[in-house]
């Protein structure tokens, strides 16, 4: 095996520590993700306690189904209200995108792209040929950097992808974050609608009519 590497061109080379370095980051870029993401939906899930903190130290409900139904209410409307901006920004983007289309005639258009003719907000950044490959034992694996086709610049024709695309990531994101705690929050009510009602649907021991000592003084 030893060998076997020692005889490989300098491009497998490059290929397979390519492969090994995309493997670790990936393992890396996972591991600190769902950490990131338990983290987030704690924090969020949180916030279902403040928002229900009130009905559950009065007991105001007496069974499971009056508390998931108060519950849900509560956290749709906290959803409504979070997310409402960030779903109109996506209409209004939506909306200015078909007006576009209208009255420029680019029916189609790709505002993410850099055609030529329809330039869009990808001439902002650099735009990369094909990745170099090499076989190794008989699979093609990246051997080194493409080469740069084009580099950023600014296009008058653009200027609607310009605007349009940074205001849709920014409220497709923002919806997002918002259904992820809209998620966390359902998760948290869950879990406090158990502990609330998980002794009260535990079986009770049944307790004896009369006590030891009372039975003893009856025998007497």
């Amino acid at each position: 095996m030893t060998m076997a590497f020692i005889n490989l061109s300098d491009n497998a080379k490059k290929a397979l520590f390519i492969l090994f370095l995309g493997i670790i980051l990936l393992f890396v870029f996972v591991g600190y993700l769902s950490l990131a993401v338990q983290g987030a939906m704690k924090k969020q899930g949180s916030k279902a306690d403040e928002m229900l903190q009130n009905v559950v130290k009065a007991d105001y409900f007496t069974n499971e189904k009056e508390f998931m139904k108060f519950a849900r209410k509560k956290n749709a409307r906290v959803f409504y209200v979070q997310a409402r901006i960030a779903f109109l920004i996506i209409l209004g983007c939506v909306l200015a995108y078909l007006l576009f289309c209208l009255f420029s005639g680019w029916w189609g258009y790709n505002p993410f792209g850099r055609n030529a003719d329809r330039p869009g907000f990808a001439t902002l950044f650099y735009q990369f040929g094909e990745w170099p490959k090499e076989k190794f034992f008989g699979i093609k694996l990246i051997s080194g950097w493409p080469k740069v086709v084009s580099k950023p610049h600014f296009e008058v024709k653009a200027i609607f992808a310009y605007l349009a695309v940074p205001a849709f990531i920014v409220g497709c994101v923002w919806f997002l974050l918002c259904t992820q705690s809209f998620i966390a929050r359902t998760i948290r009510i869950r879990k406090i609608m158990n502990s609330i009602y998980r002794k009260k649907l535990a079986p009770e021991e049944p307790t004896p009519l009369v006590s030891e000592n009372e039975n003893n003084n009856l025998s007497s």
